[in-house]
């Protein structure tokens, strides 16, 4: 009751009202939003947020943190934030303790400590934080902070995928694919893979591109492949590109198309993937009138169409 009135008093400022979408949206998709509403906080309202993080509130101890940690309204200082964020966390934040884990692991200001980033994503894995759950299964599958353990980073991987989490669900259908940690099951993998595409996550765009165009856990179709490859590859992902070419240049269910093969391989090339390199110079020389080269080099070519890793 005494924190309702507290919050009652102080909404009688405007400028405090937008306190409570800072607090609630701070680690959030609206993050950017809230860093500058903490930013135009008037020197009053900012002192009152202090009282706050003070007094133990764990919304404002979040926001102290994020205040601290990238300079707003105070000197950019790493170890306070670190203090306001802990706090935060013991109150059980998942997402204040995400953040922790996330500082630890990238050295964000402090020295990488991937024991300590492990101890965090572990916390809040455990409350059902699904990016936390897939950020252990990558330290699990790496070793890093943990002993390495494919088996934990697919059971992992698996329980964050199944809360809808894009990149563990394009995770665990690598690991399908690959028998990395679970039996191999390219049916499964397409089923992982096919869920975090459609959740608009590039890697997964183009390797369930990948296992249209290898049949694998789905019936072969290369049209299918390329629509897969295209979204991948609007989303930046440049070796879609070089797949897409491949497919062109090799014509077994699509036409042989080398001018569009070779329109994708510069595009590949010029965002730096270095497999569409030896493929554009066998395209280039194609469509050289002296130097044809038969469809069956580009099949003769070491194929781009491996799956991505995690």
């Amino acid at each position: 009751m005494a924190r309702v009135r507290m919050y009652v008093w102080a909404a009688r400022s405007l400028a405090v009202i937008g306190l409570f979408t800072i607090i609630s949206g701070i680690f959030a998709e609206a993050g950017n939003t809230a860093k500058d509403q903490l930013a135009t906080l008037t020197e009053k309202d900012f002192r009152q947020l202090q009282t706050w993080a003070r007094q133990g509130d764990a919304g404002a101890q979040t926001a102290m943190g994020v205040a601290y940690e990238e300079g707003i309204q105070v000197a950019r200082n790493m170890e306070e934030a670190i203090h306001w964020y802990r706090l935060a966390a013991a109150q059980g934040s998942s997402e204040v303790q995400h953040h922790l884990g996330l500082i630890y692991e990238q050295g964000r200001g402090v020295m990488q400590n991937f024991e300590e980033a492990a101890n965090w994503y572990r916390k809040a894995a455990a409350l059902g934080y699904a990016p936390s759950q897939c950020n252990l299964g990558n330290l699990y599958h790496d070793g890093h902070g943990v002993a390495r353990d494919l088996e934990q980073a697919a059971k992992w991987y698996e329980v964050a995928a199944r809360s809808g989490d894009a990149q563990a669900q394009s995770n665990i259908g690598y690991m399908y694919s690959n028998g990395e940690g679970v039996v191999h099951d390219d049916v499964q993998a397409v089923f992982w893979f096919r869920k975090a595409a459609e959740n608009g996550f590039a890697k997964a765009e183009r390797n369930l591109g990948t296992m249209y165009w290898q049949g694998r856990g789905v019936e072969a179709d290369e049209q299918e492949a390329i629509r897969w490859f295209e979204k991948a590859a609007a989303q930046g992902l440049a070796r879609a590109w070089t797949n897409e070419a491949f497919l062109y240049m090799e014509g077994k269910q699509i036409a042989h198309n080398y001018r569009q093969a070779y329109k994708l391989l510069q595009q590949a090339v010029a965002a730096g993937e270095r497999d569409a390199q030896p493929l554009l110079q066998q395209c280039r020389a194609h469509l050289q009138p002296s130097g044809a080269t038969s469809a069956a080099s580009a099949s003769a070519s070491q194929s781009p169409a491996r799956n991505s890793s995690k």
